[in-house]
């Protein structure tokens, strides 16, 4: 459910459905504290998606909102030594957790909620070299999640570039509730692994370029537990818990338990004025699910009022093929496959994302209130929005 944290947190902690399509919006902040100055960002962000009949999975109304506060309070204690603190909370609406209270054992489900917190810390042990770690703690009503994670970084003065590495490692533990609400198979677990690389230096004098990629290793519960296949047979009656009243018998999600995923992005970016810059960036990504997508991006900045009022522009394209284990139809008389899915995140499509965003600096070039709003148009009619309203507060 966790689709506004990405924009807080690492990529390996995102829903696994989610994972390969969505980079996430920037981190409210990106302004380095000087010694002894602390600071609190305020964020609360908005997610919605309708689902007209007919759109995406047919068989379910995949209606989504999401309202999402956070806070994150920085402290750079030395020159040498910072800390962060992120808590975050996720109150969503969804048709799919709302479908439960059809059945008795699940009378009460109308949502669903998510909370989190993590510790940051940021060690600078030379001119040139840096190391970080975090570690964290969110929850669910049917879910918990242990992570953490390494960092290190060298730069080469001399060449202005740096080399930044990175680990994280998150240890799930789910409630298998089913789409009839049926608990009885327990709980389960999933293990995340992922690995980061990313270098970043000049180009030219009007040129700079960065280059990141990202491995990751998934085994344990990988399916969505409440998500459901749906075998057709028009032999049988209409089904009244299908959205579309299809002639069909719902059967449980089944995927692989275990999952490699391997991600591309570079990004080069020239400044055309004192005032403007010119983004181009771009996304390979490819899985042993049968995912392949590819993702391009250009952004524009601009300097509404010099030091005091920054815009970008976004537009993003995203395109991917349908998972190996997806299919739109399973028929009854085909016999039931071993790996299913029906979701539509992990079926083939291509959306374009539109989106601005405006910050607010203070004397000091630092960034105050910011506002970003993004709308995504999707081949399979989930279109979706994204806004965030943020304030920082200096302590």
């Amino acid at each position: 459910m966790r689709l506004l944290l990405i924009a807080l947190a690492a990529l390996a902690s995102a829903p696994v459905a989610l994972a390969q399509s969505e980079d996430g919006a920037p981190k409210p902040g990106g302004f380095e504290l000087a010694p002894g100055e602390k600071q609190l960002w305020t964020q609360l962000g908005y997610y919605d998606h309708a689902d007209d009949a007919g759109d995406g999975n047919p068989f379910l109304d995949e209606d989504l909102t999401v309202i999402e506060p956070v806070l994150v309070f920085e402290s750079q204690v030395t020159e040498d030594w910072g800390y962060g603190i992120t808590l975050s909370y996720d109150n969503v609406s969804s048709a799919s957790i709302d479908r439960l209270s059809n059945f008795p054992a699940q009378s009460g489900a109308s949502g669903d909620y998510y909370a989190g917190v993590d510790y940051a810390s940021h060690h600078r042990w030379s001119p040139t070299e840096s190391f970080d770690w975090h570690a964290g703690v969110s929850f669910e009503y049917d879910y918990l999640s242990l992570g953490a994670g390494l960092g290190y970084a060298t730069t080469d003065p001399a060449k202005a570039r740096t080399d930044a590495f990175g680990v994280n490692l998150y240890f799930d533990t789910v409630d298998i509730i089913r789409f009839d609400g049926a608990q009885d198979e327990g709980t389960d677990t999933r293990l995340t692994l992922t690995g980061t690389w990313t270098r970043s230096q000049p180009i030219s004098r009007y040129w700079s370029g960065e280059l990141s990629t990202l491995l990751t290793l998934q085994s344990g519960f990988l399916e969505t537990p409440y998500n459901a296949v749906v075998l057709e047979d028009p032999g049988l009656a209409p089904n009244p818990n299908l959205d579309n009243n299809a002639r069909g018998i719902e059967i449980t999600e089944e995927l692989p338990d275990t999952r490699i995923r391997a991600a591309l992005r570079p990004v080069a970016r020239r400044w055309l004025s004192d005032r403007s810059a010119l983004e181009l960036g771009g996304r390979l990504y490819a899985d042993d699910w049968g995912i392949v997508s590819a993702t391009f991006e250009p952004r524009f900045y601009y300097d509404l009022d010099p030091d005091r009022l920054r815009m970008r522009l976004r537009y993003r394209y995203y395109t991917q093929t349908e998972a190996d284990d997806f299919s739109d139809t399973f028929l009854q008389a085909d016999g039931t496959p071993e790996f299913r899915t029906q979701d539509s995140d992990l079926g083939g499509f291509d959306s374009h994302t539109f989106g601005v965003r405006f910050d607010l600096m203070d004397r000091r070039g630092a960034p105050t209130w910011h506002l970003d709003l993004n709308y995504a148009i999707r081949e399979d009619g989930l279109d979706h929005m994204y806004a965030a309203l943020g304030y920082r507060f200096d302590l």
